[in-house]
């Protein structure tokens, strides 16, 4: 008798300390949009000790941790299976375990499926923090000579021309600064848009940041169409372009005549 009285007490106390465990907490790391060695120290030291890594592209993830020395339970968070992986990606967390979240290249969350697990996270009462690092968007602008004060960010063009004529022409007085993520196959379509809404505008085109095949491609839109041949499909571009400023056209014109392409050494 005195066994089974104390069978339901063992029980409880079991119980009240799964339901006291401290959740996990879900790290958002942001990983190099080229180079391997742009990780920061405190992503890398993350890495090393999160229970499970949460990625993108496991096969890309795996080429980044091998690069390190990092051994690590690598899972995809793809688009086939997402739901049910944050499902069990969320159980994990709530057993206390930490969970690292990171995209293919870049911050997550950015141009990204992220924000759905990050949400659900909160919704749950779980911790997150993020560990920043790279964004192509940032990187882009800040070599672009263009105002970083304020900054337009879209990852999603319009696929058709004529929604993506209607969505650029709203820019044509827009005093800030627009960065845009571009499909490489559509950079020449997007230039030619651009020569008829925003002709005098100043563009900077960079591909590939940080990476030997670096390029950044300065001038108006007219001017780097000539100069741009085909894109490798694999590229990484970035568009940013200079937001509407009374008189600064002239003032550019003068300053930069012709468009100029730097290459980076990666």
């Amino acid at each position: 008798m005195a066994r089974d009285r104390s069978q339901p007490n063992d029980r409880g106390v079991g119980d009240r300390t799964t339901m006291s465990r401290p959740p996990g907490t879900l790290y958002v790391i942001s990983t190099p949009i080229g180079h391997p060695d742009d990780m920061t120290l405190r992503a890398l030291a993350t890495l090393r000790r999160v229970s499970v890594i949460a990625s993108e592209d496991p096969r890309m993830t795996q080429a980044l941790l091998a690069h390190h020395g990092i051994t690590a339970t690598v899972t995809s968070y793809g688009p086939l299976s997402r739901h049910e992986k944050m499902l069990v990606l969320l159980h994990r967390l709530t057993q206390g375990e930490d969970v690292a979240l990171v995209s293919d290249s870049g911050t997550p969350v950015i141009y990204d499926p992220g924000s759905l697990f990050v949400a659900a996270a909160h919704q749950a009462g779980i911790p997150v923090m993020a560990i920043p690092g790279p964004s192509a968007m940032t990187a882009a602008t800040a070599i672009s000579g263009f105002s970083g004060d304020a900054i337009i960010f879209e990852g999603h063009l319009p696929s058709t021309s004529r929604r993506l004529t209607k969505y650029l022409s709203q820019f044509r007085k827009e005093r800030r600064t627009l960065a845009l993520y571009v499909d490489p196959r559509a950079l020449a379509g997007l230039l030619k848009i651009l020569t008829q809404i925003l002709p005098a505008r100043q563009i900077a085109i960079a591909m590939n940041l940080t990476t030997c095949r670096e390029t950044l491609s300065l001038g108006r839109p007219g001017e780097l169409l000539d100069q741009i041949g085909p894109v490798p499909n694999d590229s990484e571009v970035t568009v940013v372009i200079e937001g509407y400023t009374a008189g600064s056209q002239k003032k550019m014109r003068r300053r930069m005549p012709r468009a100029t392409r730097l290459h980076g050494g990666g």
